[in-house]
This record gives C-alpha cells, sequence and structure tokens, in this order.
C-alpha cells in the first residue's frame, strides 16, 4: 500500500555482451532505464552515446510487413464475437512462450503469398473501376443507333458528338432554323447538360460549329467500335469476369487468414525485440563498455542480479544503492491491495506521486466508494452493476485494465445498494421499501450529511497535509499550515452553530476564542516565507483570505444531495409514465414496459457518469487541493505495451 521502494543501479557491461544483457533485462521486466544522454558530466570525461544498431530500420521494414499482413487479413478473417469472444479474450503467453511461437513462424512466406495475392486483386478491382468508369461515359449515348465505327465513315456528311449546357437548349434550337442541312437531336440529359448528336453535310458544317462554339458544345469521343448499348454489355461482361478474378483471389487470401493469429503473435515479438535495440540510447559508451543506469524495484533486486550474471557471467561490474528519496528522477511504482488497486487509475488520471510523496490512492478509495454510492443511492441500480461486474469478473478473459475496470465498478455497486437501502430505493420506488432517509422530504438533513461529508473529507486531507509535513519533521509547518486551519474552521463551525441552535452562551464563546486563535495564527505565520515584514503581514492576511475557498469547498460537498435526490426523481417520473400507460390496456402495457427498460436503462447510464465524474471533481479539486502536489515519472516496464495477446 505504497509507492515502491526503488533502488538505484550503475552497471558497466561489455559492448558485445549488450544483446545478450537487453534479452535477459527485459524477461527480467521490472527495469527501468535512466536516459544517460542528458547527463553532460558523461560526455565531457569522453563517453558517447550509443549507436542503435542498423539492424533497427530493416526490423521496422519487417514489422510493417507483419502489420501489413494483420491488416489485409483481418478484412477477412472471421473472428467470434459476443459473449463467446469475451469469455475466450486475448491469448496469455510468457516471454519465453511468445518467443517460442514468434520462432516457428513464417511471416516472410506468408508476406509474399499475400502480397502477391492482394496485389493482382488491386489491379483487377482498378480495372474494375476503369471499366466502370467507361460505361458511365457511355450511358448518356444509349439511345444512338449507330455503331461508333461508322460515325465518321460519310462521305458528304459530318456527325459531332457533344455536351451542351442545359441552360443554352432553347438558344442552340432557335439558331439551327437557319439551316438547311442539318439535323441535332438531344440523346439524353443531366443535371446540367444536354447530350447532343448532330449531323450535317460537309458543306454547311463550318456554319454548324461556328453555331455549336457559341454555345459551349464540347466535343465528345467515344471509345469502342458497335453501339453505346452493345459496348456497355461488353464492357459489363469484362467487369463479371474480373469480379469472379477477384473473388477467387480473396478465397486464397481467405485460405491464408488462419494464419493471422501468427502474425499477431509475430507483431509482438518484433515490437518487444524493436524495444530491446532502442533501449540502447538511453545508454553511454567507452570503444568497448557500456555505462548502463537505471531503477529497478529494492524488493526486486536479487532476481535482477541473477538476471545480469546469467547474461554477463563474471564480465560486469554493478554498483546498486537505495534511491535518492528527493531525486526527482527516481520512478514511480505503485503497489496497493486489490481494493485500492482498482481505484489507481484515478491517480493515475490526475498525476503520478512524487517519489517522496505518498500514494493517495488508498486514502482517496473509501471516500470515493462512499460518496459515489450516495450519488446514486439505487438498491436496483447497484444490482444491475454487481451483476454485471461479477459476470464479466467471472466469466470474460479481460485484460489486466478491463480487469482492474470491473473490479472498480463492482466495488462500487455494494455502496451503490448501501446508499440504496438507507434511501429506501428500488429503481426509483417500483418496489417500496423503508429506509432511514426519505430524500423527496428530508432535503435539510440531506444537505447537513452532505456537508458534513465534506468537513470530514477536507480535514482528512488537511490532517495528510499535517502527516506529510510531521514525516519531513516539519512540525511548526503542520501546526502553521493545518493546526490553525483547524482551530479556524472548527470554531466558526462551533461559534455558528451555537448561535444557531441558541446552545449556552459557553459554547458559541469557546467557538468564537478557537476560531480567532486559529485566524490569527494564519495571518502570523501565513506568510512566513516572505523576506520583509509587510510581505509577511501581506502573505499573512492572503492567506486567510483563503478561508472563503473552504466555504466554496463546503458548498460544493452539496452535489452529494443534489445528484441522488435528481437520479431519484427521474427514475420517480419514468415510473409514472410507465403507471399510466400501463392503465390504457394492452398496448399501454407493452408501451410501458418499452418505456420502462429504455428510460430506466438511460438513468442508470447518466447516474453512473455523473456520479464518476462529480466524484472525482470531489476527490481532485477539495480533496488533493489539501495536501497533494503530485507530478512523479511513472515506471516504465522493460515490455512493449501488447495489441493481440496478454504478456505475462
Amino acid at each position: 500500500m505504497a509507492i515502491v521502494k526503488m533502488s538505484k543501479f550503475d552497471l558497466f557491461a561489455f559492448d558485445s555482451d549488450r544483446e545478450n544483457l537487453l534479452h535477459e533485462l527485459q524477461k527480467f521486466k521490472y527495469v527501468h532505464f535512466s536516459n544517460l544522454d542528458k547527463d553532460e558530466s558523461l560526455k565531457e570525461i569522453g563517453l558517447k552515446n550509443v549507436e542503435v544498431p542498423e539492424v533497427v530500420v530493416a526490423l521496422d521494414e519487417e514489422i510493417s510487413k507483419v502489420k501489413y499482413g494483420i491488416e489485409e487479413l483481418s478484412k477477412y478473417h472471421v473472428k467470434e464475437t459476443g459473449i463467446n469472444a469475451m469469455k475466450k479474450g486475448l491469448e496469455t503467453l510468457s516471454f519465453e512462450e511468445l518467443e517460442l511461437r514468434a520462432s516457428k513462424v513464417d511471416y516472410k512466406n506468408i508476406y509474399t503469398q499475400l502480397k502477391d495475392l492482394s496485389d493482382k486483386k488491386d489491379s483487377l478491382i482498378q480495372d474494375i473501376t476503369k471499366l466502370n468508369s467507361s460505361i458511365g461515359e457511355l450511358n448518356p449515348w444509349t439511345k444512338l443507333n449507330s455503331p461508333i465505327r461508322d460515325l465518321n465513315k460519310f462521305e458528304n456528311s459530318e456527325v459531332l458528338l457533344g455536351t451542351i449546357p442545359k441552360k443554352l437548349k432553347q438558344k442552340i434550337e432557335t439558331e439551327l432554323l437557319d439551316t438547311k442541312y442539318t439535323y441535332l437531336e438531344i440523346l439524353s440529359e443531366d443535371k446540367d447538360n444536354i447530350y447532343v448528336f448532330a449531323i450535317t453535310s460537309k458543306s454547311e458544317a463550318d456554319v454548324l460549329r461556328e453555331i455549336l462554339r457559341n454555345n459551349s458544345f464540347t466535343s465528345v469521343k467515344l471509345a469502342g467500335e458497335d453501339e453505346p448499348s452493345k459496348e456497355i454489355l461488353k464492357i459489363q461482361e469484362q467487369i463479371n469476369n474480373k469480379q469472379d478474378e477477384v473473388k477467387a483471389y480473396e478465397d486464397k487470401i481467405r485460405q491464408l487468414s488462419n494464419t493471422l493469429t501468427d502474425l499477431e503473435v509475430e507483431y509482438e515479438y518484433l515490437m518487444n525485440k524493436k524495444l530491446r535495440l532502442l533501449a540502447s540510447e538511453k545508454f553511454m559508451t567507452t570503444d568497448s563498455v557500456n555505462v548502463i543506469q537505471g531503477y529497478i524495484p529494492t524488493d526486486m533486486e536479487s532476481d535482477f542480479v541473477k538476471s545480469i550474471n546469467l547474461a554477463l557471467p563474471n564480465k560486469h561490474y554493478i554498483e546498486i544503492n537505495e534511491a535518492d528519496r528527493d531525486d526527482p528522477e527516481v520512478p514511480v511504482l505503485l503497489q496497493n491491495s486489490k481494493f485500492a488497486q482498482s481505484f489507481e487509475s484515478l491517480t493515475g488520471m490526475y498525476a503520478l506521486p512524487k517519489y517522496n510523496e505518498i500514494d493517495p490512492t488508498p486514502f482517496l478509495a473509501p471516500f470515493y466508494l462512499a460518496f459515489f454510492g450516495m450519488m446514486i443511492a439505487d438498491i436496483g441500480y447497484g444490482l444491475i452493476m454487481l451483476v454485471g461486474t461479477l459476470i464479466a469478473l467471472k466469466l470474460f478473459n479481460l485484460t489486466e485494465g478491463m480487469r482492474n475496470s470491473m473490479r472498480f465498478f463492482h466495488y462500487l455497486s455494494y455502496s451503490t445498494i448501501v446508499w440504496g437501502g438507507i434511501y429506501g430505493s428500488f429503481l426509483g420506488g417500483i418496489v417500496p421499501l423503508p429506509g432511514l432517509i426519505n430524500p423527496s422530504e428530508q432535503y435539510n438533513e440531506l444537505l447537513i450529511i452532505s456537508i458534513a461529508f465534506g468537513a470530514i473529507h477536507l480535514f482528512y486531507g488537511l490532517g495528510l497535509k499535517a502527516y506529510l509535513s510531521i514525516r519531513e519533521g516539519k512540525l511548526w509547518d503542520a501546526l502553521f499550515d493545518v493546526g490553525f486551519w483547524y482551530m479556524a474552521l472548527v470554531g466558526g463551525a462551533l461559534f455558528l452553530i451555537a448561535m444557531v441552535l441558541g446552545l449556552p452562551a459557553n459554547i458559541k464563546n469557546i467557538g468564537m476564542v478557537v476560531m480567532i486563535i486559529g485566524m490569527v495564527g494564519i495571518v502570523a505565520t501565513g506568510g512566513r516565507d516572505a523576506k520583509s515584514i509587510p510581505g509577511k503581514a501581506a502573505g499573512g492576511l492572503y492567506s486567510l483570505y483563503g478561508i472563503s475557498s473552504y466555504v466554496g469547498d463546503f458548498v460544493s460537498y452539496s452535489r452529494l444531495m443534489a445528484l441522488g435526490l435528481s437520479g431519484g426523481f427521474i427514475a420517480s417520473a419514468i415510473n409514472m409514465m410507465v403507471d399510466m400507460l400501463f392503465a390504457k390496456g394492452i398496448l399501454g402495457i407493452i408501451g410501458g414496459i418499452v418505456v420502462f427498460l429504455i428510460g430506466q436503462a438511460f438513468n442508470v447510464f447518466l447516474s453512473i457518469l455523473s456520479a464518476y465524474v462529480h466524484t472525482i471533481r470531489l476527490t481532485y479539486v477539495e480533496f488533493f487541493g489539501k495536501f497533494y502536489e503530485g507530478g512523479g515519472k511513472g515506471f516504465n516496464l522493460f515490455r512493449n505495451n501488447t495489441k493481440y495477446i496478454n504478456l505475462k
């Protein structure tokens, strides 16, 4: 339940052993390399960067080929879907199993066959596209009954084919009235143009051309020999033949799709191999010795040394020391209980803690659990989450990330059920249940409970801040930055409660005195880091002004009540509509069932989304704002993030 303790290692190894070393360390997995390229002092003493082997370029080409194969075969591979696919999930392999499987894959042969078939298929598809284009060009001329080859064989006549803008149709017809030996026929038309056939005597050809030119005529030359309609049939026959060939090639590619899994395994293997090669960029070297630096979890030190000895028996020098707690370069790896681990994604979305901070995950988890449940507060909705996540966790082969997400919502379902019991709500009241609180009447009590939860949340955050100060030996900081705030806030609350409720004057006076002492302490110490007295005074007053933000923080927790009420009221409204529909007979009953299922499903989704977002807001802004800074670097496992398998 903490940030994993790290050890820093310095390793000197021969350059010739680097590949073997990296291979063993990748099997070990838990090693984070420091980038020594940024250390100018090493360059000043003559060390130089390790040159990344040229084989990386060749490796990229191999990866590109395998990726091409995966993308092509995925189009034809029929994958299992639905429940069966989720139950099967991704195949899980160890690193050794991955290497063994990859060594048996002849991906080059698969790629060659696939590339040849795909190229031929693509060439045919291009031909079909061109032929379809030819049909498109001939379609406007299907009313032309003469063979295309005969159009230009007249001795005394001349034939012209072409298009004219539709808006000039009447104009050209008028102008042609003055000709004697010209015939013009409109064969077809589209949105913008008319397609015309014109025949005239050679003696009048120039006149016709002049008229056509004045009417934006565009000449068209048809390809083919026979009439356009016959040419279209011939082309269509060619298309059908080529489509048959395409289908034949697709069948052959489909037969190769049973090698898709092999290619996916090969891809994961090659990506890990590339990661090993690129890791060298972080090392420095002399002519023959590599200088490697990095971090490992302290409790894995012996396993790490074993891996080193296995790769470099008696040919290396290694030094391992406890990582400097205040070194910002130390990577952070979280290790929590199964319960808190489910909430680590919330910490990761905000910022990982620095190595010298505390992991806020186990501290935020109980509050997130309680607040989320209070914002939904329905037994039925909680049961839906419970059953859904249980099925997913028990039946499906999930990735580690998905399993954590399912576990996260599984835990939240219990809180939702408990709060639903407190509110006496089951699917918006469809089943009457006695509750401890009636949310439709006891608004004020719910608001007070929400503010009280907020006070506990904020004071807990302040308490963590005090703990951090005390852990660093800054006892006075704990008093100045937390103690005085406790006094000011608690005293102020006591004073106000005593006034409102008419409590004895002594209680009110005690509250006022405690509040004043706290406020004076804040003013006196809030600007203590300033160098001048006016600066200290201004800093103190500004710190006290921060009390206004606490008022906003307390009010912010009213959303615990508001979201719980809104979700409940929406669910109740849906139930009321269903009741009205049920009174309308059989059709009304059917409609009511549909409205109930869709409406409640929508409200479940909306309630979960709202509770998820607003609880994050309370955590990040109100809670983290009191003690947490974050900004740590994540520990990079020496493994590639896999896409197609689970790599143990």
